[in-house]
């Protein structure tokens, strides 16, 4: 049985957040709330953007839970053991998961270069390619590309691929459909699927 939310939240939800496609509120296994806005349904498949940010944050904490990352306090580099530094780089070897989950890791660039990550033949290198710079100071740094290193540690660290471990772990026990693993290979593929 579907309990009601106040119809004012919901006219506020159709009317002023046209990017919510769908609301479901669970307690106990039991589904309290479900309704779906925008012309979007049950089924319907969509990109969620920055949620994924979110996701791969579950993704770490049932992790650390099942025992196969120990804390966020871990360094990065302690999952990729065969990266090669390069010379005198030792922020990089100061980064924890922690880091990278708060945004606070430091990366060698002015501006996400998202689209050479994501058009490269390896996600993750690219991505720690990019990690470190002259200080770890603790700042905020938005970035997309962490998401990338933090999927190859449940990767590393699980023994699978991360969608994977996240189907198996978080998808199905929701009953979420396994998403499709897309792969881009350049700019104009990244834009096109941001755009569809």
């Amino acid at each position: 049985m579907t309990k009601k939310l106040p119809n004012n939240l919901i006219e506020l939800l159709e009317n002023d957040y046209h990017n919510i496609a769908g609301i479901v509120v669970q307690d106990d296994n039991e589904t309290i709330f479900e309704s779906y806005f925008q012309g979007y349904n049950l089924n319907d498949t969509i990109h969620i953007a920055s949620v994924t940010k979110s996701i791969i944050s579950v993704l770490i904490g049932i992790a650390i839970d099942k025992g196969v990352i120990r804390s966020v306090e871990q360094y990065v580099l302690d999952f990729f053991p065969d990266y090669k530094i390069k010379k005198r780089e030792r922020t990089i070897q100061k980064v924890t998961i922690q880091h990278l989950l708060t945004m606070t890791a430091p990366y060698k660039y002015k501006h996400e270069p998202y689209t050479k990550v994501y058009s490269s033949e390896d996600w993750t290198q690219s991505a720690l390619d990019l990690l470190g710079g002259k200080t770890l100071s603790g700042d905020f740094k938005y970035t997309t590309i962490g998401l990338q290193i933090l999927s190859g540690i449940i990767e590393k660290s699980s023994g699978k691929p991360v969608l994977d471990f996240a189907a198996e772990n978080l998808f199905q026990p929701l009953n979420i459909d396994k998403p499709k693993n897309i792969r881009i290979n350049s700019r104009d593929e990244y834009m096109s699927f941001l755009k569809d």
